[in-house]
């Protein structure tokens, strides 16, 4: 049997999926479970497919029959997770959102999250000679910000578009700041920051008047996003151009759409030539971390057993505090690589990441991989029930617009929460803990009246298109 049927199968899971809640009136494009399955789909369907011959190369047959049907099954286990009733029970025992949103706490909070933010984004824009500007320890510690201008964006978002007092120059004015973090994360090369704007901007603006964008919107979206991250690579890593704005714009005006499929893993990038015979290493990918990891841990290397989710924590503690502080789980990933690379590494390696999948088979194979998709899929669906139980409060808006999108790098990184403790833990989390503080036990300046949370829920044919054509994508009432 080729082992491709499995791949085909996985994508077939999503396919059947997306039709089941397409067709039952249940899709939400900013359900967490899509963001899941988007970057799912590039590493088990898009990246298996694309470099099978690869993979048989150099793991075998059985390696990369064992990592296509783990794949299989996993994406199964996780569908299963999330839609059991947990994760609504759980939302439901969480405190009440905010009902109040103070409009005052905007006018001074937003002004420094941008300039805080613009301050640490142009401070480590790529520079050619140095590399960035060179600060001291404690100035580069404040300077890990930069997302705080995105923040700022989706605020305002959320401000300029409540309801109960649109304000259409404050919607404006986030808007604009939520684009120019967009190009500026594109300059600076940066693909993750360029796609957390247009995803924080579109979930904000539909969201705040209880509305989903249509599948034409969508597809735009999607369109965008892969532009977006197209040309922030590109620009990363293309020595054409001189590394100033105005070679910046002269890349733009030579950007071949082309280059979209090669981002994607649909087609070999230039340097290739496009030479399907050429054996080049895909180490580098997702994949091929993932199917590293299966032929590496446990026989050449061991188990982390979980020693990676520590740094959830210990990132925290300053080293003031703990000096030898260590990077948990860093020594059992360096050491897999050097045992099963295909080059030469060492320990001060620092390569790619691994996927999901190749995470959880590091942490403990098939049985840390049922755990830790079980964990995830509990969190986000909790997640998502919490917002849509107050769906209308400005907070849970603004929070979510900020929060969905980690689905998405749970499954392409080398850690499922490694989007936690490299910027969200420490920079948007707090914000948003303070607003909830602020708007619940300081209400000063409210520009939404009081949310009653044991009303009715909102008719799905309430959730309609902007342009007001009618019902679309409705949300049920789960409740």
């Amino acid at each position: 049997m080729d082992e491709r049927i499995y791949v085909i199968a996985t994508a077939s899971v999503m396919a059947a999926y997306l039709f089941i809640e397409v067709a039952r009136k249940r899709f939400d494009p900013f359900a967490p479970v899509w963001m899941f399955l988007l970057g799912y789909f590039q590493i088990y369907v898009i990246q298996a497919l694309s470099y099978h011959e690869y993979a048989i190369r150099v793991r075998g047959v059985e390696v990369t029959t064992l990592a296509n049907t783990r794949s299989l099954w996993a994406l199964c286990w996780f569908l299963l997770v999330y839609h059991v009733p947990i994760g609504r029970l759980f939302a439901a025992k969480l405190p009440k959102a905010p009902g109040e949103w103070s409009v005052g706490v905007m006018a001074w909070l937003t002004p420094i999250l941008v300039v805080w933010g613009l301050v640490g984004a142009f401070a480590i824009s790529h520079d050619n000679t140095k590399q960035g500007i060179e600060v001291s320890q404690e100035a580069f510690i404040l300077l890990q910000f930069p997302i705080m201008m995105l923040v700022a964006a989706i605020l305002l978002i959320v401000t300029g578009r409540n309801v109960a007092h649109p304000r259409p120059a404050i919607a404006l004015l986030g808007l604009t700041l939520s684009i120019l973090y967009i190009i500026i994360w594109m300059f600076n090369g940066k693909r993750s920051h360029s796609l957390f704007g247009v995803l924080t901007t579109i979930c904000a603006w539909y969201c705040t008047r209880g509305k989903r964008p249509s599948f034409a919107v969508l597809g735009g979206v999607a369109v965008i996003g892969m532009v977006v991250l197209t040309l922030a690579v590109g620009w990363r890593n293309n020595p054409k151009y001189e590394r100033s704005p105005s070679g910046f714009v002269q890349y733009l005006g030579d950007f071949n759409p082309a280059d979209i499929l090669a981002n994607v893993n649909l087609a070999e990038h230039e340097d290739t030539g496009g030479d399907a015979k050429k054996e080049v290493s895909h180490e580098t990918e997702e994949i091929g971390g993932y199917l590293l990891m299966l032929d590496t841990v446990p026989l050449k290397s061991p188990h982390d057993f979980g020693s990676s989710y520590l740094r959830i924590f210990s990132t925290f503690i300053p080293r003031v505090i703990w000096p030898d502080k260590p990077i948990f789980g860093r020594e059992e990933w360096v050491s897999a690589w050097i045992a099963g690379s295909e080059m030469k590494r060492d320990k001060t390696f620092t390569g790619p990441a691994i996927g999901i999948l190749g995470a959880t088979h590091l942490n403990g194979g098939a049985v840390a991989t049922v755990i830790v998709l079980a964990g995830l899929a509990l969190l986000l669906r909790t997640g998502y029930e919490y917002f849509r139980r107050h769906q209308s409060s400005p907070w849970a808006q603004a929070w979510w617009a900020l929060t969905f999108y980690n689905a998405w790098l749970m499954t392409v990184n080398d850690d499922p929460f490694v989007w936690f403790y490299y910027i969200y833990g420490y920079t948007i989390l707090p914000t948003m803990v303070f607003l909830w503080v602020y708007n619940r036990l300081k209400v000063s300046g409210s520009a939404a009246a009081p949310i009653d949370h044991h009303a009715p829920w909102t008719p799905p044919d309430a959730l309609t298109s902007p342009a007001g054509d009618g019902p679309i994508l409705p949300i049920p009432n789960l409740r």
